[in-house]
């Protein structure tokens, strides 16, 4: 029986070391990726900044021009500008995206650029309702910058509105001269028909 508690000691002993051993281990394994993860500068370095870029790009411009609530599609163009260029080929944009979002419908197009001058078509919208049209632009440090809605409303077939002050005096005024041709034409034919008889 004391052998048996001695051998049962002895197992616990060796797997509370092993535990001990791996939980140390652990913890350095732990302490190297924190202080491996800070980016360490130098005096030799003292003339590098670690820097990210955390401005928006900018949208200083942008509209439609067409006549969607017509039923037809529309051009869209956008001024769009980052402040880190990384050169001149290359605006620091990721892209520029046109969003139409309306009844049974959703739309995110992107934008083809000459520099900042950003274009696209939008084609005509497939049913009746409110649409609502922005634009987004994205930096390579995905940044992001929308602009306000522009509302457009559409209506296949618009019922026509009828103003009364302005088409009350031609109807009163014709039905009044068809009146006067009407009776001036039934007193001619009764007075020829009496001169007849």
């Amino acid at each position: 029986m004391n052998e048996l508690i001695k051998e049962n000691a002895t197992d616990s002993v060796i797997a509370m070391a092993r535990l001990r051993t791996f939980t140390f281990l652990g913890l350095i394994f732990v302490a190297v990726l924190f202080f491996s993860s800070f980016q360490h500068v130098t005096a030799r370095d003292s003339g590098f900044v670690l820097s990210q870029d955390v401005t928006r790009p900018d949208i200083f411009g942008w509209g439609i021009e067409g006549e969607p609530e017509l039923g037809n599609g529309f051009d869209v163009w956008a001024n769009v500008t980052d402040d880190t260029i990384m050169n001149d080929d290359d605006p620091g944009l990721r892209n520029v995206t046109v969003q139409v979002i309306g009844p049974n419908m959703s739309l995110d197009d992107l934008l083809t650029h000459n520099g900042t001058f950003y274009t696209g078509f939008v084609p005509a919208f497939p049913n009746d309702g409110e649409f609502r049209v922005r634009i987004h632009a994205y930096d390579l440090a995905n940044n992001t910058r929308t602009s306000a809605f522009i509302r457009i409303e559409y209506v296949s077939d618009p019922i026509p509105t009828i103003d009364p002050v302005v088409t009350m005096p031609v109807v009163v005024g014709s039905s009044l001269g068809l009146m006067v041709i009407v009776v001036g034409l039934a007193l001619v034919y009764d007075k020829r028909k009496g001169a007849g008889e």
